[in-house]
């Protein structure tokens, strides 16, 4: 018999109609967004048909708590129980049935349910379609119609109304956070908007990332001592910046993140987002997909399997490049087989799971599960206001992604008097206060012997001078070995054409991008070793990869967790770029390998890494 579907809107129904009781009051449930009745099921608008077999047949809605009864029948929890309250039979084939007798239903039923497409019920601010497990966090976290207190509640502010209207409220709320010395923290694994009074001085803070690098959002590296945002307190290196002074950072390039974060208000209000220690947080997305591979004569799978120490389960090992599954291409290292023709193996030992296949004749039909870590939180992606993935709208995200420039290196010659300076002022080398940096030009005087030229800008490298190398020496050498060549009536310049600069007499300050952009004999790498916590941790989000949407990438540090061993150390920082790992290049590795390999390795763990200062604002 076919399977029979209906197009469901959550707000057209009373769940347990049928069922008599007492009249109740419809409260705001914060869980689903709708009014409904205290301790009845949630209700929800329903982007797409329904199949039959996840309805309940006692609301005739989607399951909502699946239970199973020893018939073979699903029901919500909720609606079956207030059932049995009544008969104690089964509502479909009228056999004896009692509550004990039920369990959970299964964990692909409870997969499927939660992939189930709902639409925000704040229609009128949002939007959004998505998973109705991700439902409740999208309502409390990032919907702009969600019903919200003024984050300065406990100072006596009554303000409420959809979160769209607060970044207006906040304006003109006359509750200042100097009002009893109380200030809005900075909470884990939520959104948070804080005001920082800045008056007429920066910020104090270095940034890396924007939706045109390989990082694809905008994070705090640094936190200058004695700045403004140091006094303030609240904020740390790792967090994730989204909206400053109403700008929408999400889909802001890393230039447009700097200027909008040095737009100069006396009042900075700060949208961020800090993630949670990986040991309390899901870090990892679960996908569950369903494959067929057609089986050809003489033709091997090639699949190799694998159980994991630590806990039930069968993996996939490896592929055989000769095998059906590699050329199909779908399947993947690492997936968990949860079903083999419709055979739950989830419980299931590798050579179970092998047996089935072998028996197999034509085909072989896998659900599998697959996690991934996102190369960008989904709080970022929701938080965007212009770029919401509405189908493809993420892959126009990745267009913008603009190919790096490329220095290029060339000769200059200089004819000077042998009592004249060079004119130029440099900064950067090795141990300098913003790290390990080549030597570059900060300000060119434009009579003196190397302005003249009119051949070198701000912003240039220096590589070297007479022969002599400037690259990998400390500011303060690099300085005496300048002074003591500018002794000489001719001068041989071997520069880096700098790929940014600035006009005017102003000093010029590289940004994160300059440096990103260094070719590798210019990068000083170092070697930092970590210990992993007891839950397996350092503490890091990467992302990058040879597999990368947007071209062959390092692999970089997005954020570092706070108190994680990786924060702690603190000489690894947002931006960073990891080079090797125990030994083992990651050059052209994808980006499941390189977390597979960071996590495989027990104990201490060593990382090769360059790092490069982040935009100063």
């Amino acid at each position: 018999m076919a399977s029979t579907t209906y197009g469901l809107r959550g707000r057209d129904y009373h769940p347990s109609s049928q069922l008599p009781r007492l009249k109740l009051e419809a409260t705001h449930c914060q869980a689903c967004g709708q009014f409904h009745e205290l301790g009845s099921v949630h209700l929800y608008d329903y982007h797409q048909a329904v199949d039959e077999d996840l309805i309940c047949h006692i609301c005739l809605q989607p399951l909502v708590s699946p239970l199973d009864t020893k018939c073979g029948h699903t029901f919500c929890s909720l609606c079956l129980k207030n059932y049995l309250k009544l008969q104690k039979m089964c509502p479909v084939d009228r056999l004896s049935l009692s509550f004990k007798d039920c369990q959970p239903a299964s964990i692909m039923v409870k997969r499927l349910l939660d992939k189930l497409l709902v639409v925000c019920p704040n229609v009128d601010y949002c939007e959004e379609v998505l998973p109705r497990c991700d439902l409740e966090s999208h309502l409390q976290n990032r919907c702009k119609g969600a019903i919200t207190k003024c984050v300065k509640s406990r100072l006596g502010c009554t303000f409420q109304g959809p979160r769209s209207a607060l970044h207006s409220h906040l304006w003109e709320c006359p509750y200042t956070e100097k009002d009893e010395n109380i200030m809005v923290p900075v909470i884990e694994g939520e959104v948070t908007t804080i005001d920082i009074a800045r008056g007429s001085f920066d910020l104090g803070v270095s940034i890396v990332g924007g939706c045109d690098t390989p990082l694809m959002c905008s994070v705090i590296q640094e936190i200058f001592p004695d700045s403004v945002v140091a006094k303030d307190g609240r904020l740390a290196p790792g967090d994730l910046l989204l909206e400053v002074n109403g700008e929408d950072l999400t889909v802001a390039s890393h230039v447009e993140s700097i200027r909008a974060m040095r737009q100069p208000y006396t009042i900075c209000r700060l949208t961020v987002y800090r993630e949670k220690a990986e040991e309390s947080m899901p870090i990892e997305k679960e996908e569950i997909l369903k494959f067929t591979l057609h089986k050809k004569s003489g033709k091997q799978l090639g699949i190799k399997l694998v159980g994991k120490k630590s806990g039930f389960g069968v993996f996939i090992l490896e592929l055989l490049s000769s095998g059906l599954a590699a050329q199909d291409g779908r399947l993947k290292a690492d997936d968990r087989i949860l079903e083999i023709n419709s055979i739950d193996v989830t419980q299931g030992s590798q050579e179970e799971a092998a047996r089935i296949i072998q028996a197999s004749i034509e085909k072989v039909q896998f659900v599998i599960s697959r996690r991934t870590r996102p190369q960008t939180p989904d709080l970022i992606r929701s938080a965007s206001r212009d770029s919401m993935a509405r189908g493809s709208g993420s892959d126009k995200e990745l267009d913008k992604v603009v190919p790096p420039k490329q220095y290029k290196e060339r000769l200059v010659t200089i004819i000077k008097d042998s009592a004249e300076s060079l004119g130029i002022s440099v900064a950067g080398g090795v141990g300098s206060q913003r790290g390990d940096v080549p030597i570059y030009i900060t300000n060119i005087q434009p009579a003196g012997c190397v302005g003249r030229t009119k051949q070198v800008k701000k912003g240039d490298v220096l590589v070297s001078i007479n022969g002599l190398r400037l690259v990998d020496l400390t500011h303060a050498e690099a300085i005496r070995l300048l002074k003591a060549s500018a002794e000489s009536k001719a001068l041989s310049l071997r520069i880096l054409d700098a790929v940014e600069t600035v006009e005017g007499a102003i000093n010029f300050t590289p940004s994160w991008l300059y440096w990103l952009q260094m070719p590798s004999g210019c990068q000083t790498e170092k070697i930092i070793s970590l210990e992993k916590s007891p839950g397996g941790s350092l503490g890091l989000a990467i992302v990058g990869g040879c597999d990368s949407s947007h071209g062959n990438q390092p692999i970089f540090v997005k954020s570092v967790v706070m108190y994680t061993p990786a924060a702690k150390d603190g000489r690894i920082r947002c931006g960073d770029m990891i080079l090797s790992v125990n030994g083992e290049s990651l050059q052209n590795i994808t980006h499941a390998n390189a977390v597979s390999l960071l996590k495989s390795i027990k104990g201490t763990v060593t990382l090769t890494v360059v790092s490069w200062p982040g935009s100063v604002v």
